[in-house]
């Protein structure tokens, strides 16, 4: 190893880059703790302080304020100075601070021994073997992504281009299918929902409340538009099979069948064409003829829509000022893009598209880096596509996988063949905060600092309104032996030779900041939000004609519809049960340690089951264990399984505790985008 190693840190007003050989702790430590920088804690023991900062496990990129004693981080709450969630907290931000002392992270680096098991190794080994795995690996390098609203992307990718691959991945999430529905109909940035100035809002299958976009501003916005003691100012209608959190408190449930939010949107286009709009609108006869079929006698047996709701949205939709129509997947992920293309048609025909109040074209983010992928390129890479052609012998294998934040072996289907995929694959590193199903098949471990413990940033995470930045800092000392990856990475690039064109990952934010318009020392001092108002016009977009029409022939399952229903409050791929998460978990998500299956009494009454039977889930890929509760807020012939559960990694809080959903789904193919779609499985109920 030369003399510079791997040691990176901030110096001198955050962008210096200084050698030395001593350990990473003690360097982390003068870098990051002895700067006269005003946002640093310096406690006596004892004394509290709250320091400004934004979640990096929630999603949605929750604005947090973390409390301090001592200097150790005792919890994490939401900030109430920050204008994007005015206080909100979602479970997954809230749980940030527990997860810094989990059994469940890894602790030092951990090499696989030739008999399976792991062995722990110095990082200065671990530094020679990154550095001959690259080498030897050459261009035959892939990487994968679990943070897709990070900054670091552009380090990464930017790195893998230097390698000569292309081959960046993101895991699987509704802002992929929402770019492609996006770009298909015209739109030259990315996808933005101005609910703020919405009055009437529509979601198809989208669980905004819960796991859908920005939640903390979702419910922040809900909270403000329907105050308890006055006139509500929004409408909200939620169109889906289970009277989910986004149902019980929206104005108006329209229950759907899973997998039929695309007919709907199509029936909802075919009701507005009848009433006369969008008349000089791009493509309007093709279109017209394209949702003929899409009748209400069509809406009642495909959806099991309830006439006389589907009337009260047509006229609410008309009447409102500034309504919207939004569409999702019950999963967040896997869904395809035909219910949000159908949504985006629907805006268009009331006239709304590109307006406040409705979907907007945000600009497309701008590369902090030369080398990094452009965002549509990285993001119209296809994992699923790339599993299963290397499962089939169809593409040579990668020689060497980074993985980042990412668990696909949990959070994909099995016939999506990552197994396969992985086990094609002759060097795999995972860089993780905790022990999860991935990591624990690579052959190097690394342990990654966690949000609050590095710098990162949180830049306009999909379901935004607006373009937003928000810096994430180290407001705690690095845990065990854990180290911020994006400096590992930039270190590495120096050993091989790689000109990155960034010296660490401060100035890499500092580049991002500049580039939007941010003042990066304000930001990293007050811990706020920072917006801009940049958009696009909508002149560019078009109603879709071959195109929709061909995905809207993709596969409906038929039979008992699965429902998977998440609930962030559990965790999440990445994070694993979080330990005080156990507590919430309810008796009709999960019973003596097996999973619940909820129905409604009609639907157990058609099966021959009853409340507390166990029965077994099957499909092609496999079958689980399942406990029925009876829950009359879900619609016949639908059953609701919690996702989340099913972990056989991780520690003691999340492993054998029920099965994991994604074990019963399987990918197909959405007609006409080529996207994965696998979130309208079909199920039977077997007894005995």
């Amino acid at each position: 190893m030369e003399r510079r190693g791997f040691l990176k840190f901030a110096l001198g007003g955050v962008v210096g880059a200084v050698a030395s050989p001593m350990i990473w702790t003690t360097l982390y430590d003068l870098a990051y703790w002895t700067q006269n920088w005003g946002w640093i804690p310096r406690l006596k023991k004892g004394d509290s302080e709250y320091i400004a900062t934004v979640s990096k496990i929630c999603p949605g990129g929750t604005p947090i304020l973390v409390r301090l004693v001592g200097g150790r981080v005792i919890r994490t709450l939401g900030n109430p100075a920050n204008d994007i969630s005015e206080g909100g907290l979602t479970p997954l931000a809230a749980s940030e601070g527990q997860l810094l002392y989990t059994e469940s992270r890894i602790k030092r680096p951990l090499l696989r021994a030739p008999d399976g098991g792991y062995r722990v190794i110095s990082w200065e080994k671990a530094e020679g073997i990154l550095k001959e795995k690259t080498r030897a690996a050459k261009e035959s390098c892939a990487f994968i992504s679990g943070d897709a609203s990070s900054s670091l992307n552009d380090l990464f990718s930017a790195f893998l281009v230097a390698n000569g691959s292309l081959d960046y991945f993101f895991m699987p999430n509704e802002q992929n299918a929402a770019e492609k529905a996006w770009e298909l109909m015209g739109g030259r940035g990315r996808v933005g929902y101005d609910l703020e100035k919405s009055d009437y809002v529509l979601s198809i299958g989208a669980n905004i409340m819960e796991s859908w976009g920005t939640v903390a501003r979702n419910r922040k916005i809900f909270k403000n538009t329907h105050p308890t003691d006055a006139e509500r100012t929004m409408t909200l209608v939620f169109a889906g099979a289970m009277q989910n959190n986004t149902a019980v408190v929206s104005d108006l449930w329209l229950p759907t069948l899973p997998g039929t939010e695309a007919i709907l949107g199509m029936g909802i286009c075919r009701e507005l064409v009848s009433r006369g709009m969008g008349k000089s609108l791009k493509g309007i006869e093709e279109f017209t003829k394209i949702v003929q079929p899409y009748t209400l006698e069509m809406l009642k047996l495909e959806c099991g829509i309830l006439p006389d709701r589907f009337h009260t949205i047509i006229e609410g939709l008309l009447q409102a000022k500034r309504p919207l129509v939004l569409a999702g997947s019950s999963m967040g992920h896997g869904g395809g893009a035909a219910p949000i293309m159908a949504a985006i048609a629907a805006n268009m025909l009331l006239g709304r598209l590109g307006q406040d109040g409705n979907m907007i074209d945000l600009p497309l983010p701008r590369k902090c880096l030369a080398l990094a992928q452009a965002y549509r390129r990285a993001h119209a890479n296809d994992l699923v596509d790339f599993s299963q052609k290397i499962a089939e012998g169809k593409k040579t294998a990668p020689k060497l996988l980074f993985l980042y934040e990412a668990n696909p072996l949990y959070a994909w289907p099995k016939n999506a063949r990552i197994q396969e995929c992985l086990d094609a694959i002759d060097y795999k590193i995972s860089f993780s905060g905790f022990w999860d199903e991935t990591s624990a098949q690579c052959d190097l471990v690394l342990p990654s600092a966690l949000g609050l413990e590095r710098f990162d940033d949180v830049y306009t995470p999909y379901g935004s309104g607006f373009e937003n930045w928000t810096l994430a800092k180290p407001v705690a000392e690095p845990r065990y032996q854990a180290r911020p990856a994006g400096e590992v990475i930039i270190a590495l690039a120096e050993e091989l030779g790689l000109n990155l064109g960034v010296s660490d990952v401060p100035s890499l934010l500092i580049s991002r900041a500049k580039d939007i318009g941010a003042d990066f020392q304000e930001y990293l001092e007050n811990g706020l939000t920072y917006r801009t108002s940049a958009r696009y016009d909508n002149d560019w977009f078009h109603l879709p004609s071959g195109i929709l029409r061909e995905a809207m022939t993709s596969k409906i399952e038929t039979g008992i519809r699965l429902l998977p229903h998440v609930v962030y409050g559990i965790g999440s791929p990445s994070t694993g049960i979080p330990p005080y998460a156990n507590r919430i978990i309810a008796d009709y998500q999960l019973k003596q340690n097996l999973t619940v299956a909820q129905m409604n009494t009609e639907t157990a009454r058609k099966l021959d089951v009853v409340h507390g039977e166990k029965v077994k889930l099957e499909t092609d890929n496999g079958s689980i264990d399942v406990v029925i509760a009876l829950f009359e807020g879900i619609m016949t012939g639908v059953v609701s399984v919690t996702a989340g559960l099913g972990h056989t990694e991780f520690d003691r809080y999340s492993i054998n505790k029920g099965d994991n959903i994604l074990n019963l789904t399987h990918v197909h193919i959405e007609a006409g985008t080529g996207l994965p779609i696998w979130s309208d499985s079909g199920v039977k109920v077997v007894k005995g």
